[in-house]
């Protein structure tokens, strides 16, 4: 964090002036969605009293929305709030480590989706056991598993805007609403516990969580308090090439013209202990009917302590010998000489929290005027420890690559350790990226209740949030993670570093013979070793390594160049509801507007490019002259942006509803594409070039038609169809672009690669759910229950004929049973293929679209209530053990095959 009071500080002394003051607030269920009536309160539970709520919010919104509510005070339908969301029509997800992690909705992914915690923007810094070479990158995009579901009362998908709706959403607002005391007025007590079985390991570990909530003095105050404790002992396998480039190198001396040539293979086996730790605290007080106050708190630990074991393979064309090639011009076959057989493993100790405060009231201050007043604050961290760990060991060797029979795990064949064999150092590093993320956010809302003729109501307020992103990336200093590779002599490593991994019924489920035994070992012992003064005299530069040492070792050293992006926004709006009817056909229509001001800093160090001196022997060559130290740039940027709304319905039935919209809604860049960071280089004066980030990023904004028809024929019984379209400009590309740059030596022209707006894409696509319950069958199949939806999308952009990344159809499949305490479900996800990575189009290693091939998903869960206070259930995820595909353009350019296996849990609930 660069200079400045942190905003949470500000967030006690702002509670208590308005606690003093008694400002406004709407109930929370209400701070977003702008609902026409208030939905009736039903109190049966379980799972058709969750259903039955949903589709009364679907159908009393004046907006498009799909909801899911819990089943009961402390009971959420999934282990994962991802996995729950992924039932809604439209909505899917990203997993890691066989979790539901990020959301997609009609196609737009994570980064175009806001979500918020009880109508508040919430921090987030994704997952923190990310060991890649990208690191934890910092975006817009939520990581859902931070979130416990036995915390969560509700979550609400809006598929429209409106002028209240908080923009930043060009796909969806996802709203998720945590319990309070109110809402169950009373004592209640509930309690679960229940043992995780992952499969992949074999190990079981619990899982507690615990809610007590009462009211009192005539239930004008009341206090909740909520905790949820999770371990899980995980383990997943994964076949890996990293992609497949294109190349006209000759391989064992023959050109075959341009080749996919295979960039890796590594097969990876990672295991983790995850452990979360996440509670609420809720006060709220009623002084008087029309005034109600709440204060809250959530926090929230997620650790991950991980170990990958690798067997890597790097493939280079010069090495080839005997190629096979297949009829797209793949190389499916090849002997690869000169090479070093290796063994990999990383390390990491990494550890996120979330912290979360807000002050809401609300005040009825006359019959027809409303008002609401919510201040809220976040911080999400993420910690990297001393960072994970990335080390290599290998000896000379060769080995052979066939995926001849089109298998996704490619057999490969190399020399086998023999007596005497000597493993040697290679490649030895840690890395870590660290990020914060704060979010300060304040609302004013009001609504007016009028008799008008048509016009009914008129909302309007103001709202504030002001966001930091800040982000600081180390690693080990150089040349100390090259130099022991890189030496003459390869510094040889003792045998009681090592021990025999066996990955016996690696990726079990795939086709294929993989390598079942390498030599593995522990990255720590071997830092140790090589930090020895006896191995670092082995060196060719020992002295270049001692530097090094004397200051951090193998250490992480943070990087000079961090930066932080600083986003504060001002939105005005206004929505006016009218009513009437058509005949004698009911119907509504909300017009609105809002007005959003934005303004963003982005801050950060660089060494400056201070000039550019004429080589003395080569005419027309310049040499960039850089500053010592690092020195701070700063670049402001700010927009402007007008988002007008209009949602209409009409009642053609009791039961037929019908609903149109049209809308205009944007989405602000990644936080770290909006870095102010720029390298600049030197060389031939008519070519010289740079790179960096854009802190001048315009938003993407999109142009939304939306058209559904509701049929709700019988209670907790709909079907649905919806169209939609959206026009959106401002997508990012990759483009050169001109800079002048004036230096002390005259000005110079620089062609600069940077993100900027340029494309254009159209995404259209419909969506038809159906739920029904067969409450007219005989028992005892009365108790028996359907829900089935679906979503095509397709895309169009001006950039390439490329679907837009994440686009893909879904499907669900529900089947349930409740009756008699007894509830059974059963939960068939699939998502179709889709683009993950658009193709690379320049430089040397130009290579395809990668995508995610065709996912499905069954899990299932149940159980029984003993009594009126204790009930037995289970669940289990991912039965049919799926594995998770990803390939290039063809089939058979097969790039990860993940295995993360079936997970099994049985526990008890008690309430009181």
């Amino acid at each position: 964090m660069l200079a400045g009071k942190p905003k949470l500080a500000y967030l006690p002394m702002l509670v208590a002036c308005n606690l003093g003051l008694a400002l406004p607030a709407m109930a929370q269920d209400q701070a977003l969605q702008g609902e026409d009536a208030q939905v009736e309160v039903i109190n049966v539970k379980g799972i058709k009293g969750s259903l039955i709520r949903s589709m009364d919010i679907k159908r009393e919104s004046a907006n498009v929305v799909d909801a899911i509510s819990a089943e009961d005070i402390g009971k959420f339908p999934d282990q994962n709030v991802a996995e729950s969301l992924q039932r809604i029509t439209g909505v899917s997800i990203d997993r890691e480590g066989g979790e539901g992690q990020l959301v997609t909705v009609r196609g737009m992914g994570p980064e175009f989706n806001a979500v918020l915690l009880n109508g508040r923007m919430l921090a987030t810094v994704g997952d923190p056991s990310s060991m890649s070479w990208e690191g934890t990158p910092g975006g817009r995009a939520f990581s859902f598993d931070i979130l416990p579901t036995e915390l969560i009362n509700g979550a609400e998908v809006y598929k429209t805007q409106s002028g209240e709706l908080q923009e930043g959403a060009i796909g969806a607002t996802i709203n998720i609403t945590t319990m309070r005391p109110f809402d169950n007025k009373g004592f209640q007590a509930v309690a679960s516990a229940k043992a995780l079985y992952d499969d992949m390991t074999g190990k079981t570990k619990p899982q507690l969580s615990g809610v007590i909530s009462n009211t009192f003095n005539d239930d004008k105050f009341g206090v909740l308090v909520s905790l949820a404790s999770y371990q899980r002992e995980s383990r997943y396998e994964e076949a890996n090439t990293a992609y497949y480039f294109k190349t006209t190198s000759d391989l064992d001396g023959q050109n075959y013209g341009e080749i996919y040539f295979p960039r890796n293979y590594d097969q990876i086996v990672q295991s983790e202990d995850r452990e979360r730790l996440s509670g609420t605290f809720v006060a709220q007080y009623a002084p008087t009917e029309d005034l109600t106050m709440t204060l809250d708190y959530m926090h929230s630990t997620y650790d991950v302590k991980g170990r990958q074991d690798i067997y890597p393979s790097w493939f280079t064309p010069g090495n080839v010998r005997n190629p096979v090639l297949d009829e797209n011009n793949t190389l499916i076959y090849a002997d690869f000489v000169d090479v070093y057989v290796e063994s990999m493993a990383r390390q990491s100790d990494a550890s996120s929290s979330l912290d979360a405060y807000g002050f809401n009231a609300e005040w009825q201050a006359t019959d027809n005027w409303r008002m609401e007043l919510d201040i809220s604050a976040s911080k999400a961290e993420s910690d990297p420890g001393k960072g994970w760990s990335d080390v290599v060991v290998g000896r000379p060797g060769t080995f052979s690559y066939d995926r001849q029979q089109g298998q996704q795990v490619p057999t490969m064949t190399f020399d086998q350790l023999q007596a005497g064999d000597t493993l040697t150092a290679g490649w030895t590093s840690l890395q870590g990226t660290k990020l914060e993320d704060e979010v300060f956010g304040t609302k004013l809302d009001n609504r007016l209740y009028l008799e008008a003729g048509p016009l009914v109501e008129v909302r309007f307020g103001a709202h504030y949030s002001d966001r930091t992103l800040n982000k600081v990336y180390g690693e080990t200093e150089g040349p100390l993670s090259w130099i022991y590779a890189d030496n003459s002599v390869r510094v040889p490593l003792p045998d009681s570093l090592f021990n025999l991994f066996d990955a016996d019924g690696f990726l079990s489920g795939a086709s294929g013979t993989p390598v079942n035994q390498w030599p593995t070992f522990n990255t720590d012992e071997i830092m140790a070793y090589l930090s020895r003064d006896e191995v670092i005299a082995l060196l060719d530069d020992p002295e270049a390594a001692k530097a090094v040492f004397s200051r951090n070792g193998f250490g992480i050293v943070p990087d000079q160049s961090a930066y932080e992006v600083n986003e504060e926004v001002l939105a005005l709006y206004a929505d006016f509801k009218l009513e009437g009817e058509v005949g004698d056909m009911p119907w509504s229509l909300v017009a609105g507007m809002r007005y959003v001001d934005t303004q963003s800093t982005s801050s950060g160090k660089q060494i400056a490019l201070l000039d550019l001196l004429p080589s003395q022997n080569e005419p027309n060559k310049v040499f960039a002259v850089y500053s010592d130290d690092y020195v701070p740039v700063e670049i402001t940027n700010s927009y402007q942006d007008w988002l007008p709304s209009l949602n209409a319905n009409i009642n053609f039935t009791d039961t037929l509803v019908g609903r149109g919209a049209i809308s205009r809604s944007m989405t602000r860049p990644e936080l770290n594409e909006m870095s102010p960071l720029t390298s600049y280089g030197d060389g031939q004066i008519d070519g010289l070039s740079g790179s960096g980030s854009n802190p001048l990023l315009a938003p993407y904004t999109s142009e939304n038609v939306d058209l559904s028809l509701e049929w709700y024929y019988e209670e907790g019984s709909y079907a649905a169809l919806a169209y939609f379209s959206k026009d959106i400009d401002g997508y990012l590309g990759t483009s050169v672009l001109p800079e002048t740059l004036n230096l002390p030596s005259g000005s110079y022209k620089y062609e600069i690669s940077r993100p900027v707006n340029e494309n254009s894409t159209k995404v259209d696509g419909y969506e038809f759910a159906v739920q029904h319950m067969f409450t007219t069958l005989p028992e005892p199949f009365d108790g028996l229950g359907v829900i089935f939806n679906l979503t095509k999308v397709d895309s169009k952009s001006t950039e390439d004929s490329l679907p837009l990344i994440g686009l893909g159809d879904s499907q669900n499949l529900i089947l349930f049973y409740e009756k008699d305490g007894f509830q059974l479900r059963l939960a068939y996800n699939n998502r179709s293929r889709f683009l993950q990575t658009k193709p690379v189009t320049s430089g040397s290693r130009q290579r395809d679209g990668h995508y995610v091939d065709d996912f499905a998903q069954l899990d299932i869960s149940g159980s029984y209530d003993i009594n009126e206070n204790f009930t037995v259930f289970f669940e289990g995820i991912n039965l049919t053990n799926e594995l998770t595909v990803k390939s290039a353009e063809y089939a058979n350019q097969t790039l990860q095959v993940i295995e993360t296996g079936p997970r099994y849990a049985l526990g008890v609930r008690a309430k009181f």
